[in-house]
């Protein structure tokens, strides 16, 4: 499922590829993915008009066009963004195409239908009325802290409470929960004040590099559990057998022996 890192590597993808171009037509193939606005309504909106620039908070990219009107873009479980030349016939799996005048298209493309395209005129009243909590790469400690101070559940639930920390989703929650060597099931409350700042710069890190590593697991660190993540896979310190277990309606890896439950 495409998390923060994911995302913000579409954006660059985006940016680098699909801006200040006159978009001709928009072809819907799956109304499906749909958010509130019609079929004829998108291609009314944007037609003619250009992507000028774009911004993410979470899991959510929008992109502006040259009039005060933002795309919206969620990319579900399965959804990502791909740019096409010439003749190049569109994946299987696109379910929009933005169609530009020098002939180029950009496929929003999505195997499982899970994912989300809307429009919308304010940004910040967008992520006000969906209740999101910051971004998890501009939320400050303080603000971090305050967080794991306040809420009684799990740390690995805490991460994936978008109404708390925007962006983090299973992969990621687990990957810096493993470097900062914290079971997944351990309470929030039995963190100490040392430990939730650790917990923080472990979170700011892990993101960066994911997004340097384009969101690709064969760029990832060895040393990091996500190369291996998963059945049969081994811890990349200890080497034992990874454990996993069910947190928050979703599957945590972790390793048991590394990563001990505080009481």
């Amino acid at each position: 499922m495409p998390e923060l890192p994911d995302v913000e590597t579409f954006k660059r993808y985006l940016d680098a590829t699909s801006l200040h171009q006159p978009i001709k037509s928009v072809e819907v193939r799956s109304a499906y993915v749909l958010k509130r606005v019609s079929e004829r309504e998108l291609g009314r909106q944007v037609k003619g008009r250009s992507f000028e620039s774009s911004c993410r908070h979470g899991k959510h990219l929008f992109v502006r066009t040259d009039r005060d009107l933002w795309l919206r873009l969620h990319f579900g479980m399965t959804g990502s963004l791909e740019y096409l030349k010439g003749q190049r016939r569109a994946p299987k799996d696109t379910r929009v195409l933005f169609c530009f005048a020098n002939h180029s298209r950009l496929a929003y493309r999505d195997q499982r239908k899970f994912g989300e395209i809307g429009l919308s005129k304010d940004v910040d009243e967008f992520l006000r009325k969906r209740a999101l909590g910051p971004d998890a790469l501009e939320i400050n400690l303080s603000q971090f802290k305050w967080i794991f101070k306040k809420h009684r559940a799990t740390v690995k639930k805490i991460f994936l409470n978008q109404k708390l920390i925007a962006g983090i989703g299973n992969i990621y929650a687990d990957e810096i929960l493993f470097r900062t060597r914290i079971h997944p099931a351990t309470q929030a409350s039995a963190l100490k004040e040392k430990t939730i700042t650790k917990l923080f710069r472990a979170t700011r890190h892990i993101l960066k590099k994911a997004i340097d590593a384009q969101a690709d697991a064969d760029r990832m660190p060895k040393s990091w559990l996500l190369p291996g993540r998963g059945k049969g896979g081994k811890c990349p310190r200890c080497g034992r057998l990874l454990k996993s277990s069910k947190i928050g309606g979703r599957t945590a890896w972790f390793c048991a022996y590394c990563q001990e439950r505080a009481s």
